[in-house]
């Protein structure tokens, strides 16, 4: 009778057996296994991807394309908010635009991995499986927006923390300085929530230094921003960039049923019953570290966990222009979480599973995320066949349908104009014009209410937003500043017919209508 355990004993034996792997090769082989869903796409299928490709084509493709002149203008400052921008400058050049973008895509995810392995072995002396159950968090709902500059600046983060805690101690105090003041002011160009992070990681790391040391609390706050002055350099660039923008961009406090939905909701990706309990898994995972003899706590970055879920509650929705701004923490809190956590000790069952569960949990997370990346890409590809009939230089309007706020389902082809002027050259609707949030500015008044983003976002009728439905749109539209018309999400026969719309291409969900009145 007891042959049956003892043969799923050894199989999940076998799977844990990974550990004995010398680090620095495990730390390649999961680096490398955590980047595959995003090598085998040729484009990346995230919506706001897509849109920044746009803006990489305008960029630096204006001389090359200058009929795009009348609409958009590039001009270079600094702002917390140029990471892919920067990158592409120097790619764009040597593979083009598409290629350049999907480079750094899939180099966000390395640096990523690699980040959280590395910190994993910093904290512990080891990779831990928490480090392996934080991978898949890779692929969360920053990353699957498209949200490039952000992502890569919190991949970047956690690699800077791992040099703060390297160059940790009084005789290092001012290599580290000066090595973190021009780091800090990268990171921050990269984006804004990279270096804020960073200083949230380092920040914990003072006050788990701090907390024995009998000192009184205005002691200990003394110390923790001497501890983190090097990190302060950015605040003099980052007064200037917002002090030229009347708009502070910040709003949408204390929305506490969209916190409620994002703290469950980290993964959303394809399908809501598996990313839900998928996000469970983790939380109850960190639960289970925490709760556990068996496990071991780093204090560090157990008060990075409480800092972080502490910023997450009060931070806003929208915070300098960049929406979302506390559902991006989420899964980093989730991250840091597990990063605290270690096995007690080495060998013995409890390890073992955890080894099985954590590598079991990322092959299914990669999986899920690598079959829904492939399947939007080649949605995405079918598409864009109409751009077949969209000549180069058109004034495209698109006008894509989105899913209700309350869905699951995640709106990948929301910037699909963003591609067409990265092929085509076209000018398109849905380029962001918030300004200080980024360096491209949209100029083409004829266009009226249907110039820059969020013209392109269509509703059905269902989601009770009668001034974004497709009705609407069709109506309102501007037909005398636009030489085409693409409608996507809809069957033909549901698209109203306007006087002066012609149809010229047409597929089961999607149509071209050139403009004939001019």
């Amino acid at each position: 009778m007891p042959a049956e355990p003892d043969k799923a004993w050894s199989a999940f034996a076998f799977i844990s057996s990974v550990r004995d792997i010398p680090a620095p090769l495990l730390m390649v082989l999961f680096t490398l296994v955590a980047t595959l869903p995003v090598l085998f796409v040729a484009t990346p299928p995230m919506s706001d991807a897509l849109g920044h490709m746009g803006r990489y084509a305008i960029q630096t493709g204006l001389e090359q394309a200058p009929w795009l002149a009348p609409y958009y203008s590039f001009h270079w400052k600094p702002i917390g908010n140029l990471g892919a921008d920067i990158l592409i400058e120097m790619l764009a050049p040597l593979c083009g635009v598409e290629r350049g973008t999907m480079v750094i895509v899939v180099l966000t995810q390395f640096i990523a991995a690699s980040a959280i392995l590395s910190l994993s072995r910093a904290l512990h002396g080891r990779i831990t499986p928490f480090a392996i159950f934080a991978l898949p968090l890779i692929y969360s709902v920053p990353f699957n927006f498209g949200f490039l500059n952000f992502s890569l600046s919190m991949a970047l983060a956690l690699h800077a923390f791992r040099l703060w805690l390297a160059l940790d101690g009084p005789e290092k105090a001012t290599l580290r300085a000066t090595v973190f003041v021009p780091l800090s002011l990268l990171l921050w160009l990269c984006h804004t929530f990279g270096w804020i992070f960073l200083g949230l990681l380092c920040t914990a790391h003072g006050i788990a230094q701090l907390r024995e040391t009998g000192r009184s609390v205005r002691q200990r706050f003394t110390d923790i921003l001497s501890h983190c002055a090097p990190l302060l350099a950015p605040l003099l660039p980052m007064l200037a960039w917002r002090s030229a923008t009347s708009d502070a961009g910040i709003s949408g406090w204390f929305s506490l049923y969209d916190k409620a939905f994002w703290a469950i909701g980290f993964l959303r990706l394809e399908w809501s019953t598996l990313d839900r309990l998928s996000a469970a898994m983790l939380i109850l995972v960190v639960y289970y570290g925490v709760r556990s003899s068996e496990v071991a706590l780093n204090r560090t970055m157990a008060y990075a966990a409480l800092l972080g879920l502490f910023a997450y509650v009060i931070l806003p929705k929208q915070v300098f222009g960049s929406f979302y701004a506390d559902m991006r923490l989420a899964p980093y809190v989730v991250a840091v979480s597990l990063l605290a956590l270690r096995p007690a000790r080495h060998g013995g069952r409890a390890p073992a599973l955890l080894w099985a569960a954590a590598i079991g949990f990322l092959v299914f997370r990669l999986i899920l995320t690598g079959a829904v990346y492939l399947e939007r890409e080649r949605d995405l590809e079918r598409h864009m066949a109409a751009l077949t009939v969209i000549p180069k230089g058109a004034r495209l309007a698109t006008l894509v349908r989105q899913p209700c706020i309350a869905d699951w389902d995640m709106p990948w082809l929301t910037h699909m104009g963003g591609l067409a002027i990265a092929r085509k050259h076209v000018f398109s609707n849905d380029q962001w014009a918030t300004p200080g949030m980024n360096l491209l500015s949209v100029h083409y008044p004829a266009a009226g209410s249907y110039t820059v983003d969020d013209s392109e976002l269509i509703f059905p009728d269902h989601c009770a937003r009668p001034d974004e439905t497709l009705d609407h749109a069709i109506a309102n539209l501007p037909l005398a500043a636009f030489t085409h018309v693409w409608v996507v999400g809809f069957p033909p026969g549901r698209i109203p017919r306007r006087p002066g719309l012609v149809t010229v291409w047409a597929s089961q969900d999607a149509v071209v209508f050139k403009v004939a009145v001019q």
